[in-house]
């Protein structure tokens, strides 16, 4: 009946110690580094297109890299940060 009357639904939140819009309930959060991923200047490839910019299949390389490098780092920091019977799934 209020959010008709009001024209809005009104949320309350509520954190630690049920304090309304308070200290959030903590949640553990693992960060990894790794290590840089060596990508060639612009102007210095190959397959660079005409007109100074990149091209597609150098920017799929990279992307494969990345992608390759980020599920070699989950795995190898899996079992310390808590997900040691999980496999990484990128969509």
């Amino acid at each position: 009946r209020i959010s008709r009357a009001v024209g809005v639904v009104p949320l309350v939140f509520w954190g630690r110690f049920g304090i309304p819009f308070g200290i959030p309930y903590p949640k553990r959060i693992v960060v990894v580094i790794g290590e840089a991923i060596d990508v060639e200047s612009e102007g210095s490839g190959d397959d660079d297109d005409d007109d100074g910019g990149v091209s597609e299949g150098r920017v799929d390389r990279v992307h494969k890299l990345f992608l390759r490098e980020l599920e070699a780092l989950f795995e190898r920091h899996k079992v310390e940060a808590g997900y040691g019977g999980r496999k990484l799934r990128i969509v």
